[in-house]
């Protein structure tokens, strides 16, 4: 696997070290849980820092970028991958090695190697800001913790954001209600087209209705925020973090002669972040591995997330913003087809996850490190092909 990622972190920890005297250190990981995790400690009075890193977390993005960017339906690679690291992580070795020949030949069947180079570069500089954006994003964790009268402005300025959002919420509720949106004719297609066309006409119209019922339970309405804004602080910090990453970040890409196209691109490459750091967050739910237990999906959480997100276009770039056409609509095109491809992982292997689930309660596995090691140089080799 190239190791693209060394290099943001490195400008990440000395820009912590160089203007905000904060030492951090990383904690490289490993399995299912593949996205960034900040560590703040407090022993005898000192605070330490610490960036948990998974390196794979690269190729994880990668795959999503061709997904949802690129019209590439890289889904059942999105979950074959996944798959493996939750049976490695359950000392699985034969799971394991299945999903892990399946990954390759899906990748085969994507003709990857037919990219050219310029092609390969393109999706390294993806991947390249969007493990900046990941970064900035855990540093600015460690930031606002240590600087409390900062952190009480950013989060002022959240909560007006979170207010302004509140206010359309309002507006957009007094002129089409809650059954209307759900019965839109793209609100239908949606549903439609997240549903796999093999499952049968009983348990694909079971689906849909769950979907629909998810849909109408994690609406965002104006008192849900107003419960984020008065119990929620972890969710106002998050939503600060990715404020201040996205406007650190923006003007090194205009200092670099981006255009107004050019940052549009950018923020939907970093949109794409979320939706592949959300469905992470859904696939560990379903697989429990050992490492993370139970991990609840909250559907409304995720959704004012990504509105939050969009908003920042418009407020700090208008210009950008009137750029927007169907982008973010051609996104969730490319994420249905990893829903799509997720549903049809876990309905064909279910037999295979219940073996995670009761391995997971009953504990005291032992592991074959000379075989993970194997497996994980394997996985390794064939992801080469992405990056």
């Amino acid at each position: 696997m190239k190791a693209i990622y060394k290099t943001p972190l490195r400008v990440v920890l000395n820009s912590l070290r160089h203007y905000q005297q904060i030492e951090a250190g990383i904690e490289e990981t490993d399995g299912l849980n593949f996205f960034p995790e900040n560590v703040v400690g407090i022993n005898g009075g000192t605070t330490s820092y610490t960036l948990r890193f998974n390196p794979k977390v690269q190729t994880l993005l990668a795959l999503y970028d061709l997904a949802m960017d690129g019209g590439i339906d890289t889904g059942e690679a999105i979950v074959r991958y996944s798959l493996f690291h939750a049976a490695l992580e359950m000392d699985e070795y034969d799971q394991a090695r299945a999903h892990l020949d399946a990954f390759r030949q899906e990748l085969a069947c994507l003709d990857l190697s037919a990219l050219s180079e310029d092609e390969r570069e393109e999706i390294r500089a993806r991947v390249l800001k969007q493990l900046y954006f990941l970064l900035f994003h855990e540093s600015f964790h460690f930031i606002l913790h240590r600087d409390p009268d900062n952190r009480g402005m950013a989060f002022d300025t959240t909560r007006q954001l979170l207010l302004d959002i509140k206010a359309e919420l309002e507006d957009g509720l007094s002129l089409v209600t809650e059954e209307e949106l759900l019965n839109h004719p793209k609100t239908r297609r949606q549903i439609e087209n997240m549903i796999p066309r093999e499952l049968p006409e009983a348990e694909r119209l079971e689906m849909e209705e769950n979907l629909r019922e998810m849909l109408a339970a994690n609406s965002i309405r104006p008192d849900y925020i107003d419960r984020v804004l008065q119990n929620e602080r972890s969710q106002v910090e998050e939503i600060t973090c990715d404020r201040q990453a996205w406007l650190n970040l923006l003007p090194i890409f205009q200092g670099e002669g981006a255009t107004a196209e050019d940052i549009l691109q950018i923020h939907l490459c970093m949109f794409i972040v979320f939706n592949a750091m959300d469905f992470n967050k859904f696939l560990l739910s379903q697989f429990v591995p050992s490492l993370h237990g139970k991990t609840e999906y909250d559907g409304m959480r995720v959704v004012l997330r990504h509105k939050a997100f969009k908003t920042l276009l418009r407020q700090y770039s208008p210009e950008v913003y009137k750029l927007l056409k169907s982008e973010y609509l051609n996104l969730n095109n490319g994420l249905g087809a990893v829903y799509r491809s997720a549903v049809r992982m876990l309905y064909r292997h279910a037999d295979d996850l219940v073996r995670l689930y009761a391995k997971h309660e009953k504990g005291g596995s032992c592991p074959d490190f000379a075989e993970i090691m194997r497996l994980e140089r394997e996985l390794s080799e064939a992801a080469d092909l992405l990056l």
